[in-house]
């Protein structure tokens, strides 16, 4: 056999081993609940973190994207308690102002809860260990501003 056939069965040997149909078994595929105090932990992070982050470029009113997960009704209170009077999940939002569309989304492995609020103009991710009684983060937070 030539030495180019040769190398070109193992790279298709390997390939095909990365595309098994099988779970991972690093992953753990078990539904994981987060609970409501710690929910409310994070929310309430993340909209302090965006509030912060948005500074003088506060939008007037916001919306939560029809993705956001039901963790995401604990970002709208928090994010009401910051002064962000049009949340909901509806475009036309109170008043004439364009609604900023957020979206929330929440992804869980064991005790860490890795957390994304995102706008047209920023995206916030962080990292929490979360338990019964609430959450602490678990990584500093990172900031992507979008031209």
């Amino acid at each position: 056999m030539k030495p180019h056939t040769v190398a070109s069965i193992l790279i298709a040997v390997f390939v095909s081993g990365c595309q098994g149909s099988g779970a991972s078994p690093l992953i753990d595929e078990r539904s994981h609940e987060i609970s409501a105090n710690a929910e409310t932990a994070i929310a309430g992070d993340m909209a302090n973190r965006f509030f912060e982050v948005m500074g003088k470029d506060k939008p007037q009113s916001l919306y939560l994207s029809q993705t956001a997960r039901p963790s995401a009704e604990a970002l709208e209170s928090a994010l009401k308690l910051w002064g962000y009077p049009a949340l909901g999940q509806d475009k036309q939002a109170q008043g004439k102002v364009a609604a900023t569309e957020v979206t929330y989304g929440t992804s869980v492995f064991e005790d860490v809860v890795l957390v994304r609020l995102s706008t047209p103009a920023l995206t916030l991710t962080r990292a929490y260990r979360a338990n019964a009684t609430g959450a602490q983060p678990a990584t500093p937070l990172a900031v992507t501003r979008h031209p």
